[in-house]
């Protein structure tokens, strides 16, 4: 099978690329947009293809060519992936969570995911919940989490659109995500003005931030510990998903889902 898997940025495909050998290529280069790129792999007899795509809003201009080249290409599944936040005081730091579904603010219904994929996952070990919101900035403090837990159990930045996208060209499709922080933490700094939606730091907002609040660094470096242990978790569960994936198997799990 071929796994397509998206990552918003390196940091949180940085574990897996040093757990597995993977190499990079374009996929379908004669398309129009010039193809996608990717990190190619072998697992279990899969083909695994992982795309950075940026963060949030940042990431639109790459999700054009995502779903026409992932079908042309031959994609038989995608995963959603990387870091999430806890909405919920069930959900812990490092937990690798399988959300039935990923909504929005303005569209609660949300999308579907694949129920066999969804199956497959929870039997491997991740935890099973209802609702992942995806939100068009950082949800920085507690008391925002408090306020969207409500419409859901985890926020992202980046899982509805890939959902809806690549859904929409009949490509089955999941999203599986690590918790990076929890519902009554918040982050120890403004994430949105230090990071560029490549997922890089920009050190003078950064610096200038740290100097009027130097307690935070603390902070910073004990969020960063816990992102990394989440990423870790997310890897190692990944790498062992997709090796287990097979068009038996989803079948199967489908028809469980259904009973």
């Amino acid at each position: 099978m071929r796994v397509l898997v998206t990552f918003a940025v390196e940091g949180e495909f940085a574990p897996w690329l040093a757990l597995r050998k993977f190499h990079v290529r374009r996929l379908v280069p004669d398309q129009g947009s010039g193809g996608l790129k990717v990190y190619e792999a072998e697992s279990g007899g899969n083909t695994v293809w992982v795309h950075l795509t940026g963060i949030g809003a940042g990431m639109r201009k790459g999700l054009f060519p995502l779903g026409i080249c992932a079908r042309q290409a031959g994609v038989d599944v995608l995963i959603s992936s990387g870091l999430a936040g806890s909405l919920k005081k069930e959900l812990e730091v490092g937990e690798v969570i399988v959300p039935r579904r990923v909504g929005t603010l303005r569209d609660a219904a949300g999308v579907e995911a694949h129920a066999g994929l969804v199956q497959i996952a929870a039997h491997s070990g991740s935890k099973l919940v209802e609702v992942l919101l995806t939100a068009d900035h950082i949800v920085e403090t507690s008391e925002e989490k408090n306020r969207l837990a409500s419409w859901g159990d985890a926020v992202d930045m980046e899982s509805y659109a890939i959902m809806r996208d690549l859904s929409g060209e009949g490509i089955p499709a999941v999203t599986i995500r690590a918790v990076s922080d929890a519902s009554d933490e918040d982050l120890p700094i403004d994430f949105s003005a230090c990071l560029t939606t490549e997922g890089n730091v920009k050190p003078l907002p950064l610096l200038m931030r740290l100097l009027r609040r130097p307690a935070k660094t603390v902070d910073l470096v004990g969020f960063g510990v816990r992102s990394k242990r989440a990423a870790r978790n997310l890897a190692e569960f990944l790498d062992s998903f997709v090796a287990a994936l097979n068009p038996e198997a989803i079948r199967k799990d489908i028809g469980v889902a259904a009973q």
